[in-house]
């Protein structure tokens, strides 16, 4: 298919993707840069009619798509892999800008959309038979029909493309809604897609909660895939139930990392605090919970205030900093709040200062908080900002039972020299996702999801493509 449909594709426009074209709207808003607060472009808001249209094209696209050879739907999706490669550079420089994440990391995500759709493109959509004297059970997957993805602010490319391509794959059809905080590089990535694919395949309507809302409202939507906190996900399930559609939700979690008293602590020490700051602290799985050993409980958080006053905070424009600014004024008022408190209460600062300074954007200095009590809000809650709290154990079954004792369960990370005995500890933890030695790096090659009111279902990996689909089980009797 020659590249042709939407011409050039230009960097300070921005518009929804509704059947194949560009639309815009009378309504618009403008996201913030979080390293200067100043606004970026405008971007159209979304009508229910746009949405409407956009499903209306979507059901129209499925049925020749469905009927695509998975091979050659492969062909399509790794073809459109290739052209991307021109834009890279721009969607960073468009990325650091709606997010205010560093350079090199905003680099890591956009190069994350060709290796997501790569490896899916690597599985098969699994066929099972069972077969006997009086007959044979095929138990093949079907599409689902229209999807939806609501996307948050955190991972705006990542998590559009993890949803995009299983979706695409697996032969459905999908609308994504990109998070008013951060509308631009989905709105745009969708915009290069159309190159290669059927008007209404793959579409893109921004907008406000209340179209997230209608998404999960109708009725001609099959499935919604939601990324972003249990409040809202539990407002799109009870929305989504009215016309029972299949929802996967990868919500909120307060990861706890344990620390075994034989890790090598200067080699693990600033590996725990990436772990916790990574992106500022904005990340689903980020460590939230840190529990050391007693034995090296003081030397540990020594390594850790070290490195930690060793990051650099700033702006993606200013050179080589590891970290960026909190993304949105109101999150950075949230997380404001959990400095406020620990201040209020007397917890003690480790590193860091109790009072967030409110300059030119929204940039925190990262904060540890040395052993505050179980009850306090920095251990009980989710900040999803640059603090974190640590805290001493002693007896390993009391603290598996503190990490557990939670209503999420995202992630969790246990470190020790002994893999054996740490893998041991890791499969006690009440967690979709556990990691030995490493902190956090949820990797499309397995399914990603919650326990407890983390989410429900999960996506990515070979099991996450079932996520898109129905079984659909032929029970062929043969006389």
């Amino acid at each position: 298919m020659s590249p042709s449909k939407v011409s050039t594709i230009e960097f300070d426009k921005f518009y929804n993707i509704v059947d194949g074209k560009r639309r815009g709207s009378d309504n618009v808003h403008h996201g913030i840069n979080p390293a200067t607060g100043q606004e970026n472009w405008p971007v159209p808001i979304g009508s229910e009619q746009d949405l409407n249209d956009a499903v209306e094209a979507a059901k129209k696209a499925f049925p020749a798509w469905r009927d695509t050879p998975l091979q050659k739907r492969k062909e399509t999706l790794l073809k459109f892999c290739d052209y991307f490669s021109q834009f890279t550079d721009d969607l960073t420089t468009l990325l650091c800008k709606e997010t205010g994440k560093p350079r090199k990391f905003a680099a890591i995500e956009v190069g994350g959309i060709v290796g997501f759709i790569q490896y899916h493109c690597s599985l098969d959509i699994p066929v099972d038979t069972v077969d006997d004297d009086e007959k044979t059970i095929y138990t093949e997957y079907t599409p689902l029909g229209v999807c939806a993805g609501i996307i948050p602010w955190n991972f705006p490319l990542v998590l559009s493309i993890g949803k995009v391509a299983p979706a695409l794959l697996t032969g459905n059809a999908i609308i994504i809604k990109p998070s008013p905080f951060t509308p631009y590089t989905g709105l745009k990535v969708v915009e290069i897609m159309q190159e290669f694919f059927a008007p209404g395949l793959v579409q893109a309507v921004g907008g406000n909660n209340e179209l997230g809302a209608q998404m999960c409202a109708h009725p001609d939507i099959a499935k919604i895939s939601f990324t972003g906190s249990i409040a809202t996900g539990k407002k799109v399930m009870e929305t989504s139930a009215k016309t029972l559609k299949r929802v996967t939700l990868e919500l909120g979690g307060n990861d706890a990392s344990i620390i075994l008293p034989d890790v090598d602590i200067k080699k693990v020490a600033p590996e725990v605090v990436m772990g916790a700051f990574q992106n500022s602290g904005q990340v689903c799985v980020a460590t939230k919970r840190i529990y050391i050993h007693e034995s090296i409980y003081k030397e540990f958080l020594e390594e850790m205030v070290k490195f930690t006053k060793s990051i650099k905070v700033g702006s993606p424009d200013d050179g080589d900093n590891l970290l960026g600014p909190v993304q949105n004024p109101m999150q950075y008022e949230k997380v404001k709040e959990f400095f406020a408190d620990t201040k209020a209460k007397g917890y003690k600062f480790a590193v860091g200062e109790p009072d967030v300074a409110s300059g030119k954007g929204f940039f925190i200095q990262p904060a540890i908080i040395d052993n505050p009590p179980n009850d306090s809000r920095i251990v009980a809650e989710e900040p999803f900002g640059p603090i974190v709290p640590t805290q001493p154990w002693s007896d390993l079954d009391e603290v598996v039972a503190r990490a557990n004792d939670t209503k999420m369960g995202l992630g969790a990370c246990v470190w020790g020299k002994d893999v054996e005995k740490a893998s041991q500890v890791a499969r006690r933890l009440e967690a979709g996702s556990v990691f030995v030695n490493s902190w956090e790096k949820p990797t499309p090659q397995a399914i990603f999801g919650g326990h407890k009111e983390s989410g429900i279902g999960g996506e990515w990996g070979k099991t996450g493509l079932l996520a898109f689909m129905n079984a659909h089980v032929i029970h062929v009797y043969k006389s």
